[in-house]
């Protein structure tokens, strides 16, 4: 395999990955690390399966238990408008 092809396809893995992240820090409105499900609101379908998604029962979604989401749902979903809100610092 030439090299082209696969730093073509190492460059589409990693910016699938950095999509994700972005969800998920776009999420984090109060940068805790954790979404919350106050913050999960936010994107409907994954405050509808939020129960299921929240594997150990602690009330935010974790950086491992969000990824679950991303990689059962179809990619699409637009968290675009979360961009703009603004963020804080202080817990929930």
């Amino acid at each position: 395999m030439s090299k082209k092809i696969v730093l073509a396809a190492l460059g589409t893995l990693f910016t699938a990955g950095s999509i994700a992240g972005s969800a998920f820090t776009a999420l984090d409105r109060d940068l805790n690390g954790n979404i919350s499900k106050q913050e999960a609101s936010a994107v409907p379908s994954l405050a509808e399966q939020w129960n299921s998604l929240d594997k150990d029962g602690s009330g935010d979604l974790s950086k491992e238990e969000f990824q679950a989401f991303e990689n059962a749902n179809e990619p699409g979903e637009d968290t675009s408008m979360l961009k703009d809100a603004p963020r804080t610092s202080q817990g929930k």
